[in-house]
């Protein structure tokens, strides 16, 4: 049994690390997002775009590994037959879900427009002609990167709450 109590530990120390790993890379792309509010340079711009790309590996990486590590952590836990278990996998996939239409859909129109490598498109988005340069302010003001950090800090305190105290 201590060897599996060692196990869990460790597994929990690595699950954290994950969480660490991966709000530091977001962290990039949400700095960003705050600076791109006020940006009016297009060349500046680009760069911004380019840096919060640069750290989207580690993020993906960061969140693979938080729910392999989670995963792992539940089975041994005895807690995927908990509800508050797969209520912090639902917030975690709500507040990711709810990211996309708030920034990341808005600032790839940027990247279109201004002729960056865009990582996720649709068809029809590949299909169509680019945004123009001068829509460019438009896609800036309509990306919502308060809210979106709002949402994203409310759903790591939901999660951390329902980790720490298991309420149901």
């Amino acid at each position: 049994m201590a060897v599996l109590d060692d196990l869990y530990a460790w597994l929990a120390f690595a699950h954290v690390l994950g969480v660490f790993v991966f709000l530091l890379a977001h962290g990039v792309s949400a700095g960003v997002g705050f600076k791109l509010r006020r940006e009016k340079d297009h060349a500046r711009i680009g760069a911004l775009l380019d840096l919060s790309a640069s750290s989207y590996t580690m993020m993906a990486l960061g969140f693979l590994w938080i729910l392999a590590t989670g995963g792992i952590l539940g089975w041994l836990g005895g807690w995927w037959t908990r509800a508050w278990f797969w209520t912090a996998i639902i917030v975690l996939f709500v507040v990711t879900g709810f990211m996309t239409p708030l920034v990341a859909t808005k600032y790839n129109k940027v990247r279109r427009a201004l002729g960056l490598r865009v990582m996720f498109q649709s068809k029809r988005e590949r299909k169509a002609p680019p945004p123009k340069p001068e829509e460019v302010p438009g896609f800036l003001a309509a990306a919502r990167p308060m809210l979106a950090a709002g949402i994203g800090m409310g759903g790591i305190v939901i999660v951390l709450w329902l980790m720490m105290f298991k309420p149901f």
